[in-house]
């Protein structure tokens, strides 16, 4: 098989399984009523779902940058993936109860956190070379939102179709499907993904692994470079959390019914992926030629979309309202689609890649440890104003995410200058 077909079916595998991986933990993001009403829960408990999510992911990360380092990711990966799979049937059974549902968020921050996350990112950085790092990583953000996409639409199919309008029912069958998808994902990355994924020129991945000790470890945590890609992964998780409340906001304060809601809501998280992931890569690799430059353009991409519904009239029609929904939607993968591969321009290097996505990524992640929550308590107490708080909130972390990029332009221009002295 040539190397770039075998490539290109490595991230796809990779892109199917990370997709998959992360529908049932966000799916309020597109699917915020149907979840109100079939779990039968508040807004603030439904927040407070993703608030144990980020907790265990927060205290795995760390430990599981030092696994994707240290050892061959493959089985790591697919024990996640097939532990996912088995949470989704589980929460077929239990979703009444709201003690189960909190115990299977939690577990949840397990299988798509601790070693998962970093060596996945590990994984998709060690398929290209330095200069492919914005390509890379904008056609991986492409393939997994197609495959979020694909599976958020099937729920959407099964809730509509099979339930013959029964919400519970419908619910319950989209829970199903979305284990069936995921496991099939685990299967396709059991028969595409090498043994060993070392495609980049300058990479030996049995060279690294020998390498890499706790000195290396500990010195991920000095760089600069890491502390500035998670304020950009912090910035992102910010926007991402206030754009699933435009689904609501769209259905409570602008009219528009809940299944087109939810439907925009699922293009917004995971079709938008298709085009602010490669378009986020290109300008990185060809226009800007610097991933930190083309950050400083997504980050305030998210400010202004996000601060137009702050003016936004009552009675705006449909049209404008689902075109301004979607910008927020490529706003937000400019920025994701490419935060990641920022490494190489700010000086990290590929023996340590794993434990700076696990550090940017504790530090990054930690707004869905309290935003969630802190939001459904605004709704619950300040009604319908409480949606303004939530934007305000998004479009201030999108400014201190400008802030970032343009420091990571200086950073990155040091590095390279000092590159060009040794």
């Amino acid at each position: 098989m040539k190397k770039n077909l075998r490539r290109f079916l490595l991230l796809m595998a990779l892109g199917v399984a990370y997709g998959f991986m992360y529908v049932m933990p966000y799916m309020k993001s597109s699917f915020y009523d149907q979840m109100i009403a079939a779990m039968g829960c508040t807004n603030a408990q439904l927040g407070s779902l993703m608030s144990y999510y980020a907790i265990a992911c927060t205290a795995s990360y760390l430990p599981g940058g030092w696994i994707g380092d240290k050892f061959n990711p493959k089985p790591v990966l697919l024990v996640s993936i097939f532990g996912q799979a088995l949470l989704s049937f589980l929460f077929v059974f239990t979703y009444r109860s709201y003690a189960m549902a909190v115990i299977i968020w939690f577990l949840m921050g397990l299988t798509g956190g601790f070693a998962f996350w970093p060596a996945m990112m590990k994984g998709i950085r060690m398929t290209g070379t330095d200069e492919e790092q914005g390509r890379i990583y904008g056609i991986f953000e492409a393939l997994n939102g197609f495959a979020s996409l694909l599976l958020s639409f099937v729920m959407l199919g099964v809730m509509a179709i099979v339930s013959n309008a029964d919400l519970v029912t419908g619910f319950k069958d989209a829970l199903v499907s979305m284990g069936i998808l995921s496991a099939i994902s685990g299967l396709l990355v059991l028969w595409l993904m090498p043994k060993e994924s070392a495609f980049g020129a300058n990479t030996n991945l049995e060279e690294e692994r020998k390498a890499f000790n706790m000195k290396d470890y500990i010195s991920a945590f000095k760089i600069p470079g890491v502390w500035l890609m998670a304020i950009l992964v912090w910035s992102y998780v910010t926007v991402s959390a206030v754009a699933s409340y435009l689904t609501p906001y769209s259905t409570n304060i602008l009219g528009m019914s809940a299944a087109l809601a939810a439907s925009i809501g699922t293009l917004r998280t995971y079709g938008c992926r298709m085009i602010g992931g490669p378009i986020g890569g290109v300008l990185a690799d060809k226009t800007f030629h610097s991933v930190s430059k083309e950050q400083v353009l997504g980050q305030a991409a998210c400010a202004v979309t996000l601060g137009v519904f702050l003016i936004l009239p009552a009675g705006t029609s449909g049209g404008i309202l689902i075109v301004l929904l979607l910008l927020v939607g490529v706003s937000m993968f400019l920025c994701k689609g490419t935060y990641f591969s920022i490494q190489a321009e700010l000086g990290i290097p590929t023996r340590v890649s794993a434990t700076a996505v696990a550090i940017a990524t504790l530090i990054g992640y930690i707004p869905d440890m309290f935003v969630h929550t802190m939001f459904g308590n605004w709704l619950d107490a300040y009604g319908d104003s409480g949606y303004t708080r939530i934007i305000i909130y998004g479009v201030g972390t999108a400014v201190l995410g400008i802030i970032a990029a343009v420091i990571a332009v200086a950073q990155s221009r040091r590095v390279a200058a000092r590159g060009a002295e040794a």
